[in-house]
């Protein structure tokens, strides 16, 4: 309902602004249209700026796997090694100071072995309780941390293990369980821990994959963040990947600032970690988005611009459909004086429209005044003529005279016929209105009526029901006695018994209705619209009806007119017309020459 409502609106909004929100309406489609295609190549673009990035970080990731995995594979070096499994052996049997010095010495040599610039220190703990280190720091670890390391190889069962060190220094530990090879026993001889420097790997790899640092590293076993260890306020740190998360790149925003977030696994045989780099979207993004507000702004430029210019073209164009209207308004009231035209005449098609309709004006007014001229004489001619011919006062005098000459003979019957025809003269001859009372048209009537009851003083009955409130309203002149004269002409000749008239006249919400009902027949009820196409030929008075139903159309609007129908052996002819009077009904009278 709302949506019929505003496009009735629309419609009636002048023509100037119907163009202007056109033209708008297709600016905006095709400004939106642009918008969306510019975000789809942004789109791409970000795809693409991944896939680079991913490459990238493919290559980080391999190469800080292949650093853990060359920690791995020191803990396997040094927890098979025979020499340390030896001496472990011993220290974990032999209470002698000397032979358990000794022993820890040979270990000491096969830990240096196995150390490299990655890592910090290497411990080797036996059973025993001892701690074997060597490094850059070997302070112990936390026991909290060292209870973690020997649960973390226990559970691992001689396969490496990684746990975070508990330190701020951006180490990581990597603890392996020692079996005992001897015998093919393996029972637990102890564990090696690896505390690897988590920091250089990434840096130096970082650097040597990813060139000069711009970007953010995050490094999760899980939800554990193992890298950075120690987070300054100003580090940017995003959250690890959710287990369900589609996307291996977003948009996110941490201290006021865009950064372009991409994730990729880091996997080695005992280790499925993430790392996630957010790189400063400024950095990346700069020239794309600053293309993307000039493209935006251009668009909105050119928007304006397009309404703006189309604004003041059609405001040239629809000055000349007004010049059109006003000259229409003042044929149409009557005044076919040429309207002033703007001193520039336009010569495109809507200046041809002006010039031709102030012509056919000018040809309209001629043809008027010209015809004027004729009808004066010819009005002339034909008062002069009927000057020589019988006037109706002649008439209704002879008919009078007739009464008068019957009424004296005693013939009763023809003086009444006489007057009551003299009467229906009068009242159709005499009156210069299209419009009359129902009163009036009713006093007809009955003039008629009286007339066809004395030929049919057994066979006709009539009746007549007509509203007292309904006969002040007009009726257009000599539109019900044509009807009552059809039903009697063909109810007499379709019922040999008799024929039943029924005249009703009453008012139902502001609007006259007026109905003849005969029985003994019935019609075609699309009689009317036969007749107009000429696919049927009048009979008697066929053109009595179709005359009626134009002349009601023609007073009142083609909503209006007859209806007929039939109902059980009866034919009902009836109208509706608005309920006027005199004061209200508007109509001018229409005089005839």
């Amino acid at each position: 309902m709302k949506i019929t409502t505003s496009f009735s609106t629309i419609k009636n909004v002048p023509l100037k602004y119907k163009l202007i929100f056109i033209t708008l309406l297709v600016a905006l489609v095709i400004g939106g249209e642009s918008i969306m295609g510019l975000q789809q190549v942004v789109d791409s673009s970000n795809k693409l700026i991944y896939k680079q990035t991913a490459t990238s970080m493919g290559y980080l990731s391999k190469e800080i796997a292949n650093a853990l995995d060359t920690i791995e594979g020191d803990t396997l070096t040094i927890a098979v090694n025979q020499t340390l499994q030896k001496n472990i052996g011993t220290l974990n049997t032999s209470s002698y100071l000397n032979i358990r010095s000794a022993a820890q010495k040979e270990i000491l040599k096969v830990i240096y072995t196995n150390f490299n610039s990655d890592v910090i220190s290497i411990s080797v703990l036996p059973e025993s309780g001892d701690r074997i280190v060597w490094g850059q720091n070997s302070s112990p670890e936390r026991p909290e941390i060292l209870d973690a390391a020997k649960e973390l190889a226990a559970k691992r069962n001689g396969s490496p293990g990684w746990m975070p060190s508990g330190r701020t220094d951006g180490s990581i530990l990597c603890v392996r369980q020692i079996k005992k090879i001897k015998a093919l026993s393996l029972e637990s001889m102890g564990i090696v821990i690896i505390r690897v420097n988590l920091n250089r790997i990434v840096r130096d790899t970082a650097k040597r994959v990813m060139g000069t640092p711009s970007y953010t590293i995050n490094i999760y076993d899980g939800s554990i963040r193992l890298y950075p260890a120690d987070i300054e306020d100003s580090m940017a740190v995003f959250p690890p990947p959710e287990e369900k998360e589609a996307n291996t790149y977003s948009i996110q925003k941490f201290a006021d600032n865009m950064y372009f977030v991409t994730r990729i696994p880091i996997a080695t045989s005992s280790i499925n970690w993430s790392l996630t780099m957010g790189v400063p979207y400024n950095d990346l993004f700069y020239t794309v988005k600053e293309a993307k507000a000039t493209y935006i702004f251009r668009i909105v430029i050119a928007v304006i611009l397009t309404v703006l210019l189309s604004g003041l073209l059609f405001r040239d164009i629809t000055v000349q459909f007004n010049y059109l209207l006003e000259k229409m308004r003042r044929v149409r009231s009557g005044n076919l004086e040429l309207y002033p035209f703007p001193k520039k005449k336009r010569q495109d098609e809507l200046g041809h429209l002006n010039q031709y309709f102030d012509q056919m004006t000018a040809d309209f007014k001629k043809v008027i005044e010209d015809n004027y001229i004729k009808e004066l004489l010819l009005a002339e001619t034909q008062l002069k003529s009927l000057e020589q011919q019988i006037n109706p006062h002649f008439l209704y005098n002879s008919l009078e005279t007739i009464h008068w000459f019957a009424s004296r003979s005693g013939e009763k019957n023809i003086s009444v016929i006489v007057q009551a025809l003299g009467n229906l003269l009068r009242s159709s001859l005499s009156e210069k209105q299209d419009l009359i009372s129902l009163a009036e048209e009713i006093k007809s009537l009955e003039n008629y009526l009286l007339i066809q009851k004395i030929r049919f003083p057994d066979t006709l009955s009539v009746s007549l029901e007509i509203a007292d409130e309904a006969r002040p309203y007009f009726v257009p002149k000599m539109s019900i006695q044509p009807l009552v004269e059809n039903a009697i002409i063909y109810g007499l000749e379709e019922n040999i018994d008799g024929c039943l008239i029924v005249i009703r006249a009453g008012i139902n919400e502001d609007m006259l209705h007026v109905e003849v009902e005969n029985n003994g027949s019935e019609i075609n009820e699309n009689i009317l619209q036969l007749l107009k196409e000429h696919k049927v030929t009048a009979r008697r008075n066929g053109v009595g009806l179709t005359n009626i139903d134009s002349r009601i159309k023609l007073l009142f609007g083609n909503s209006y007119g007859l209806q007929l129908k039939n109902d059980n052996n009866h034919v009902i002819v009836s109208f509706d017309i608005p309920a006027k009077t005199e004061e209200s009904s508007g109509l001018k009278q229409k005089i005839q020459l």
